[in-house]
């Protein structure tokens, strides 16, 4: 049994989802998972699901609760009051994020080598199913999809550097390009992605990746890429000005 909200909100139970019903019932199951065997008030649960509460929203809420707690009959996950609130009693780490969050602490620790690293990393990317929390309406959501996305970019430019030291710019190359445009604000990334290209003698690619991360940053927010980002650029730059170094010695030449 699993419940996941990396992507859209669903309860897993073998190879079979659980029928969880509209948006705002998977809204509360969400409110429940993100504090998953810890007690959330009455009070935070609304605010959670709704952005202006309607009148009797508490008798809403109990409603869904005890919908929800049919369809989780068979999976051994109860939904309890406890402390004036209620409960998602589940083992965390059947939570995805939670998962997620504790695959990608363990790959920081300095004790891990760069082999561990990208293996405990490559485990929780594959939790990944798209946006966190999809279909879920209101700023809640969009505050807690936006703070797990940031976690999502962490980990991958930790996962990239770890590959990129173990001679893997391949890799790199062909997980970050799908997913550079879709965190355009994400310097550390695009550079990541510079660097793989680069390590490959792409560096042509890497220089134009430049250009594009450079323009949406001045026609969206009108200002310039930070400074390692430019200063990555620079280097590249001059290195296109001598012989075509091997892709090896290349990745030497960009600071790290």
């Amino acid at each position: 049994m699993d419940v996941r909200i990396l992507g859209p909100v669903e309860v897993t139970s073998g190879d079979r989802g659980v029928p969880l019903g509209p948006p705002q019932r998977r809204a509360v199951l969400a409110a429940l998972a993100i504090d998953a065997d810890r007690p959330v008030s009455l009070g935070t649960l609304i605010e959670r699901v709704w952005d202006d509460p309607p009148d009797r929203a508490a008798d809403s809420l109990y409603a869904h609760i005890a919908r929800l707690r049919q369809a989780l009959t068979a999976t051994g996950v109860r939904i309890e009051r406890r402390d004036g609130g209620y409960t998602l009693e589940v083992d965390p780490d059947r939570v995805d994020a939670y998962r997620f969050r504790r695959l990608a602490k363990q790959a920081q620790l300095r004790a891990r080598d760069d082999f561990a690293r990208t293996r405990l990393l490559g485990e929780a990317m594959e939790l990944w199913r798209g946006a966190p929390l999809t279909g879920i309406p209101g700023e809640w959501a969009a505050r807690m999809r936006y703070g797990i996305e940031q976690q999502y970019v962490g980990a991958l430019v930790t996962w990239a550097q770890a590959h990129l030291r173990l001679g893997h710019p391949d890799l790199v190359v062909t997980e970050l390009t799908p997913l550079v445009p879709r965190y355009p604000l994400a310097e550390p990334l695009a550079s990541m992605l510079m660097r793989g290209l680069c390590a490959l003698g792409r560096g042509a690619e890497a220089v134009a990746l430049y250009a594009r991360l450079r323009g949406y940053l001045a026609d969206h927010l009108g200002v310039e890429p930070g400074p390692e980002l430019r200063a990555l650029h620079l280097r590249m730059l001059r290195a296109g000005t001598a012989p075509a170094p091997r892709p090896a010695l290349l990745l030497a030449q960009v600071p790290g």
